[in-house]
């Protein structure tokens, strides 16, 4: 499952464990994100964090939409995340995750920026 790299690849996203502790999830652009993309990207983080808890880094500009069992999947999994830093590029990355803190209400602290540099120094406060 995890490459030579240290990465989970799938048809939907890319995701890794960085050297400073945070991991990253990619989405690949414009994909609309189902409840098995989520249940596929919280197992790849279970695999590579061993079921600890861990601040995650998600580069959200050019996601799709979500569907509800999406949401609610990610939004139940405050056991394995301990802060969400989505990084959102675009007025309709803005919008989708805003649309996403708003309606899902997420259980553990969730921001959006603009750019990564910022969302890591604000994970870094979450670190386990």
């Amino acid at each position: 499952m995890v490459n030579e790299s240290g990465e989970i690849e799938h048809q939907r996203f890319r995701i890794w464990l960085r050297p400073d502790g945070i991991v990253q999830l990619n989405w690949s652009p414009m994909r609309e994100l189902r409840f098995e993309d989520a249940v596929a990207s919280i197992e790849a983080m279970t695999a590579l964090t061993g079921g600890r808890r861990a601040p995650l880094l998600v580069d959200a500009s050019a996601v799709g939409s979500q569907d509800r069992a999406a949401r609610n999947e990610f939004v139940k999994r405050g056991d394995l995340v301990s802060a969400v830093a989505l990084v959102v590029t675009t007025p309709l990355g803005r919008l989708m995750g805003n649309f996403f803190v708003a309606v899902s209400k997420p259980r553990v602290a969730t921001k959006l920026f603009d750019d990564e540099a910022t969302a890591v120094r604000w994970l870094k406060e979450f670190e386990t």
